[in-house]
């Protein structure tokens, strides 16, 4: 049994199309609809109803289906083990990082890393939390950050730091003469936001009705940014994301009585074999964080 034939039956699934299945696993369709035929003579069942061109899972299928899943993330993880107990002394460690992270943490990522991996190189990618899990239990990263908690089994999480949020406005905007602002006021302004912000930010209760009176324009931040140093819209930025961007054309305002603010976790695979220097790797970028952004809470 191939393993490469277990990865047909999951992208078939996923995706419910033998074509799209097959361009997703690079091979033609013919080859897909083969491979998996062969995949359920060896073992006896079938995975399939077909139906003319059409197909569903059967019961024995999806009975299978998780099965097949932890076989492939151990294989995953065994290829993974493999590459590292060779002692490489060149290899590459890729790290997923949500947009909404953005530049912020570069620096302190590498500066780590160079300490604790000095024959390694790091690539980061910037993705959605979507693809940055999904490349994560494939073994495509090794290490994930984004906005958290996730709360699933497959990962082991560690929470980085928390970042309060503080008020962006023009400095010709009415609100610039403020130094501290409650939510409340919010409400008689043009609010702006990334599209992802909504769901992340962690609201006190009794102030989730602000984010029904904002307009999600975008998941660039420095767009928002953009627009806020040119119009009359407010917008919040998390707080290292002022840090070093103290532009004249921009006054940011502490939001008051409000703990507005966003978890950020450093993610990888439970069963990974480097999960204890991944860990020490990530509580030496807490510190570093935690450093720039006291008196705010942090750690792992």
């Amino acid at each position: 049994m191939r393993t490469q034939d277990l990865e047909y039956f999951v992208s078939l699934v996923q995706h419910m199309n033998f074509q799209k299945a097959a361009e997703a696993c690079d091979v033609s369709q013919p080859t897909l609809s083969i491979q998996i035929k062969k995949l359920e003579e060896e073992l006896g069942i079938p995975l399939l109803h077909r139906k003319g061109k059409g197909f569903s899972l059967s019961p024995t299928g999806l009975h299978l289906l998780p099965v097949i899943e932890n076989i492939l993330r151990e294989v995953h993880n065994l290829q993974e083990m493999a590459r590292w107990l060779r002692f490489q002394p060149v290899g590459v460690i890729n790290i997923g990082i949500t947009p909404t992270l953005g530049s912020y943490i570069h620096d302190d990522l590498f500066s780590v890393f160079k300490e604790k991996f000095p024959d390694n190189e790091i690539k980061l990618h910037e993705v959605n939390e979507d693809n940055l899990l999904s490349m994560l239990d494939k073994g495509q990263l090794q290490l994930g950050l984004l906005i958290g908690p996730i709360d699933n089994d497959r990962f082991f999480e560690a929470q980085l730091y928390e970042e309060q949020f503080v008020l962006g406005v023009n400095i010709s905007h009415p609100l610039s003469s403020y130094e501290a602002i409650e939510l409340k006021d919010l409400k008689k302004h043009k609010l702006i936001m990334t599209k992802s912000m909504p769901e992340h930010l962690q609201l006190e209760p009794g102030s989730e009705e602000i984010l029904n009176h904002a307009r999600s324009i975008s998941n660039d931040l420095e767009t928002i940014r953009y627009m806020v140093r040119n119009s009359d819209n407010v917008s919040f930025f998390p707080k290292l994301s002022t840090l070093g961007n103290e532009q004249s054309s921009i006054k940011y305002i502490n939001i008051k009585d409000n703990n507005l603010s966003r978890k950020v976790f450093l993610m990888m695979r439970t069963g990974d074999i480097m999960k204890e220097k991944y860990y020490s790797f990530g509580n030496d970028v807490a510190g570093r964080i935690s450093a720039r952004l006291r008196p705010v809470r942090q750690g792992l």
